[in-house]
């Protein structure tokens, strides 16, 4: 399904042929978390091709279907993209290739969930279409998913020094629930560790 709003943008989930561009984004939401992970994982796979699999899947969480995205109806660019599942499906997801050393160091952040929410593991916006509302709509998408499954809350993760990112959750009715400790480390420079956010999905 989708809904054209205004002459301008198109929000709808994507097309298999689009799994790239919302892997970049997703990448982009993570702020370095995912070239942490998965860069060199696979030799000649970067971190956006290897999460473009993921998102060409079925069965991922981070596949096309738990998605949503707004295009540009003027070129057909995607310029959003929201990713949100069940939080529960954290708890089944398993990293067999990844490094146990990369694991542990994400261990607080992946421990620390509101394991009955939805959980809006990605939203992003291209920095030349931003404050045009395309982040407020594809929030309202995963609200109102959490609603359909019976979900009473949407959860995030946000790194702390993320301020940007942290006032804009906290002026549509997110709180703060907890700090997961992750630390500093070269090829992830956050300070502060990750703030897991929350607020109801009812309005």
């Amino acid at each position: 399904m989708q809904e054209l709003i205004g002459d301008l943008m198109l929000y709808r989930e994507p097309r298999l042929d689009e799994s790239l561009d919302v892997a970049r984004l997703i990448s982009v939401a993570g702020g370095g978390l995912y070239e942490f992970l998965f860069d060199d994982l696979v030799p000649f796979l970067s971190a956006i091709e290897f999460l473009a699999a993921g998102v060409a899947s079925d069965s991922e969480p981070v596949s096309r279907r738990n998605c949503h995205v707004a295009v540009d109806a003027r070129d057909g660019r995607i310029v959003g993209l929201a990713n949100a599942f069940p939080a529960g499906l954290l708890r089944q997801d398993t990293y067999p290739l990844l490094p146990r050393r990369l694991e542990e160091h994400i261990r607080p952040m992946l421990t620390l969930q509101d394991w009955d929410s939805m959980f809006l593991n990605a939203l992003a916006v291209d920095g030349e279409s931003r404050h045009l509302g395309i982040g407020g709509r594809l929030l309202d998408w995963a609200l109102a998913r959490a609603r359909e499954l019976g979900l009473p809350r949407l959860s995030l993760h946000v790194w702390a020094d993320n301020l940007a990112a942290r006032a804009f959750y906290k002026a549509r009715g997110f709180v703060d629930v907890g700090i997961a400790d992750v630390a500093s480390h070269p090829r992830l420079a956050h300070s502060g560790g990750s703030v897991l956010m929350s607020r109801p999905s009812t309005a």
